[in-house]
């Protein structure tokens, strides 16, 4: 428990000395940039798909687990985004929205490479190459998901009629939600920490940091959900910009909390070192 307390101090002195908390801010702006352009492209995969009701899935995959404050103003106007959506992959204004799309993940790229200690070589184009590449399987994995939390219900009705017992299961419908958001969380901070920073990591060296920032992530959502309800006042502060305000903190706090996680990791390698 002590060494497991120092790992985590020494995490967070490594955040502050190497920008973290700077870095986060613009992780944070970046990654509200390049929602809409990201869920642009969402909208259009959507209607190639031929599945047009799997959107309203998708903002709940994305925004349900946000503290309402933040999740409510922004969620609106990407619902006002993609009603406009084109419905044609190959267009300029996808691939510019591509592009844009990826800037949230370069952001996050630099602040990773600090964590980790390492050097930057890689060329610009393979870097947004491989940004895109993130943007487009992240769009086809909560396609994916929203199919089936769309399907679940159905399956559900059916074999509630079916099977008249399993209604007392009822909770496993909610279950499968937050499981799924759950699973998409885990495998987006896994690739963010395996694939993005110019190194390589051992099996298993940075499960621990990402577990650590979805714990983070859980338990510091709903402390900053109290916050909202009980002590801020952003309205007062940020009149008719408070909901912005309130989704860029709350996305500043998701940024430090995934470097925290890479500190994390590379404390512990570094522990694990001295002991060898």
């Amino acid at each position: 428990m002590t060494n497991l307390f120092v790992t985590l101090l020494n995490a967070a002195g490594r955040l502050v000395n190497d920008g973290g908390l700077a870095n986060a801010g613009n992780i944070a702006l970046s990654l509200l940039l390049s929602l809409f352009p990201f869920m642009i492209l969402i909208a259009t995969l959507a209607d190639i798909w031929g599945e047009p009701e799997v959107l309203e899935q998708i903002l709940v995959l994305v925004f349900d687990h946000w503290p309402a404050g933040s999740a409510g103003p922004i969620a609106e106007q990407v619902k006002v985004v993609l009603s406009q959506a084109s419905g044609q992959l190959f267009t300029i204004s996808n691939a510019i929205a591509l592009v844009l799309a990826t800037n949230g993940i370069e952001s996050a790229r630099d602040g990773l490479n600090r964590a980790y200690r390492f050097s930057e070589t890689r060329n610009f184009v393979y870097r947004r190459l491989q940004g895109c590449f993130f943007v487009l399987v992240a769009a086809l994995a909560l396609m994916v998901a929203a199919i089936i939390l769309v399907a679940t219900p159905v399956v559900w009705a059916f074999l509630i009629k079916q099977l008249p017992w399993v209604s007392e299961f009822g909770f496993a419908v909610g279950t499968i939600q937050f499981g799924m958001a759950f699973l998409l969380l885990w495998g987006a901070l896994f690739a963010f920490h395996d694939f993005l920073p110019n190194g390589t990591h051992k099996r298993g060296e940075v499960v621990w940091g990402v577990l650590l920032s979805i714990i983070c992530i859980i338990v510091g959502s709903q402390g900053f959900a109290f916050y909202l309800k009980n002590f801020a006042n952003y309205a007062s502060l940020y009149a008719g910009l408070a909901g912005v305000m309130i989704a860029i903190v709350y996305l500043y706090f998701f940024a430090v909390v995934i470097l925290f996680g890479a500190e994390f990791n590379a404390s512990l390698k570094e522990a694990r070192k001295e002991t060898e």
